[in-house]
């Protein structure tokens, strides 16, 4: 009977240094990863010395901001191409009609008003016979629907607002991404009006 605990004892301690060991060599191959990652990101250059043009994209959609004109954005040929604008165009708006909805106001209120900017460098989708333009009664119906499912208690909050423009700037994007049209030549929307009544 001795023998047999003494053998059962043995035994777990061989089953513990091999779950040790296990995980010490996982741990040298991470490791060894990791470091091969970094020494193989860390090398910018084209192989001549050169190091490339600096240029900053966009992690959605793939384009990229001339550091000399940071109003221009290239992007690709899929989308409708547009000339770009001087370093000097200032931001021009795109004005939506003034939004009034009845929303889910949880007995606080019953309609929701909210009048809306679009801001853009790009007079060709912003300016008067731009795409927007065309595009106005798309807009305007999937904005309402946005506001109308909108609840008092997540606007009445200090960044509910905020996340209120993060969603109506998402769902105009969506909308020229649909229609061929780089989305992110839309560069904010703004609210003149905010009123939960």
């Amino acid at each position: 009977m001795a023998e047999e605990e003494v053998k059962e004892k043995s035994g777990g301690g061989k089953g513990l240094i091999i779950i040790l060991l296990v995980v010490m060599i996982l741990l040298v191959i991470g490791i060894g990863v990791l470091v091969f990652l970094l020494m193989s990101g860390g090398d910018k250059s084209d192989g001549n010395g050169a190091a490339d043009t600096e240029m900053h994209a966009d992690a959605n959609h793939g384009g990229a901001i001339d550091p000399e004109n940071p109003n221009a954005i290239s992007y690709s040929p899929k989308y409708k191409q547009f000339d770009p604008p001087t370093p000097e165009t200032p931001p021009m708006y795109f004005t939506m009609d003034k939004f009034v909805v009845n929303f889910n106001g949880d007995g606080q209120a019953k309609f929701l008003a909210v009048d809306l900017k679009f801001l853009s460098y790009y007079a060709q989708l912003v300016g008067p016979d731009g795409e927007m333009e065309h595009l106005r009664p798309i807009l305007k119906n999937d904005i309402q629907r946005l506001l109308r499912n909108q609840h008092y208690n997540d606007l009445n909050t200090p960044d509910g607002p905020d996340k209120l423009r993060e969603e109506i700037l998402a769902t105009a994007r969506g909308i020229l991404e649909k229609h061929k049209i780089y989305p992110d030549l839309l560069v904010d929307v703004y609210m003149t009006r905010f009123v939960m009544q």
